[in-house]
């Protein structure tokens, strides 16, 4: 099976790699500076602002996984042509070249497409995004599903890992910060479901190689806030809870944050991926190889 990932050295193209099966022969696009990955894996550049047809002329795949995206909410807030651009319309051609070449299409979408106020969410919820960067992924999603018959979207939750290859997330940030002894503000009224980074690209793997199509919420089995998660972690490292501060959405926010997004399923193919505190070893110790 040939796999061609989209944003491959981005934080879970990176942990795909990772856990790629045995089976598949692995392409990948970046953006900016090669990655490095062992010489088995085919590298191309890919520009999301320039058209993609000619970009990807010469690729051949069975399936795509398309992770790469504008992701920070505030960036998105800030730059809304180039997230819809981004986050929208590209997808909106990648589905186009994945129609033309016969190429089954993973896109990876979020929970931020909900509105917070009538969770827990299923794939049958009504998307009603309040920000920049909901409104950009759900127009990716629209964009697949309208293009596409062989498709699979995923919506994910909250993904908790150390990043890979260099590059840093919220675990690693808040993992210095407590490290250092250094006061954290962590929202306590930000509701998600967050997932260990592992079991989802593993699930991913799943989903991408089976026959089953349409919208899957890819969540833990347990609903919780930041600042929850924050005391769970200074518990595993030994560090003073009295360096976490409760932040209110209401009082930090610059842009539009849902309250609520925990997400659920009604697929048979589909179940929950296991709990983020049943995980914190695997999510706050593993390095890269």
């Amino acid at each position: 099976m040939r796999v061609l990932i989209s944003g491959i050295s981005g934080y879970i193209g990176q942990y795909l790699v990772r856990h790629r099966p045995a089976s598949v022969t692995l392409s990948g696009t970046y953006h900016k500076q090669k990655p490095a990955f062992s010489a088995d894996i085919a590298l191309l550049p890919l520009e999301l602002q320039k058209p993609l047809q000619k970009q990807l002329e010469m690729v051949q795949a069975d399936v795509c996984i398309h992770t790469a995206a504008m992701a920070g909410l505030a960036d998105c807030q800030r730059n809304e042509r180039e997230a819809m651009r981004i986050n929208a319309e590209a997808t909106a051609e990648l589905a186009d070249w994945c129609r033309q070449q016969g190429i089954r299409l993973i896109y990876l979408s979020t929970d931020i497409v909900f509105d917070g106020q009538n969770a827990p969410y299923n794939e049958d919820s009504k998307p009603e995004p309040v920000n920049v960067y909901g409104k950009s992924k759900l127009a990716g999603e629209q964009a697949v599903q309208e293009i596409l018959k062989d498709f699979a979207v995923c919506r994910i939750a909250l993904s908790l890992g150390r990043g890979l290859g260099g590059r840093r997330n919220f675990i690693d940030w808040l993992l210095e910060q407590l490290r250092q002894g250094r006061e954290v503000g962590l929202f306590n009224d930000e509701i998600r479901t967050p997932s260990p980074v592992t079991p989802l690209a593993e699930r991913i793997w799943q989903i991408a190689l089976s026959e089953g199509c349409g919208i899957y919420h890819c969540f833990g089995r347990t609903k919780t806030d930041r600042y929850a998660l924050g005391r769970a972690v200074c518990r595993y490292l030994q560090k003073d809870e009295d360096l976490l501060k409760s932040v209110s959405l209401n009082d930090a926010a610059a842009y539009p944050r849902p309250a609520d997004v925990s997400l659920t399923t009604v697929r048979r193919d589909n179940q929950p991926l296991p709990a983020v505190f049943d995980c914190l070893d695997e999510i706050l110790t593993e390095k890269d190889v």
